[in-house]
């Protein structure tokens, strides 16, 4: 019996284990709970957002010089704070032909490294 309700109780600490969790000890960090991957935009005041940028100063069209940069996302849970937060980290960076239309923003020298 003492074993059915320590499962039991197991089986509802796994089932609300999504962002319920107890605040951890001090110091040791918590795993990611959600991880995907995002397409990082960039910002441009004549044109709005763009998911690419360019590496130089200098725009060609059709020319392999823009960079699509692909993030991995995590929630994370901050002990400090105690609240959930996002973490970013580059996974790719996919270079691909710069497009006839308006010159999207330059690539910061940290983006593409």
């Amino acid at each position: 019996m003492l074993v059915r309700v320590a499962l039991f109780a197991a089986s509802l600490v796994l089932a609300a284990a999504g962002r319920a969790w107890a605040q951890p000890y001090p110091g040791f960090p918590v795993p990611a709970l959600e991880c995907h991957d995002d397409v990082r935009l960039f910002p441009r005041l004549a044109g709005g957002n763009f998911d690419y940028c360019r590496s130089h100063l200098r725009y060609v069209p059709g020319a392999l010089d823009c960079y699509q940069i692909v993030d991995r996302v995590c929630l994370v849970w901050l002990p400090g704070s105690s609240e959930w937060t996002e973490a970013r980290s580059t996974r790719e960076h996919i270079p691909i032909p710069c497009p006839e239309g308006p010159e999207p923003p330059v690539c910061r020298r940290l983006d593409l490294q």
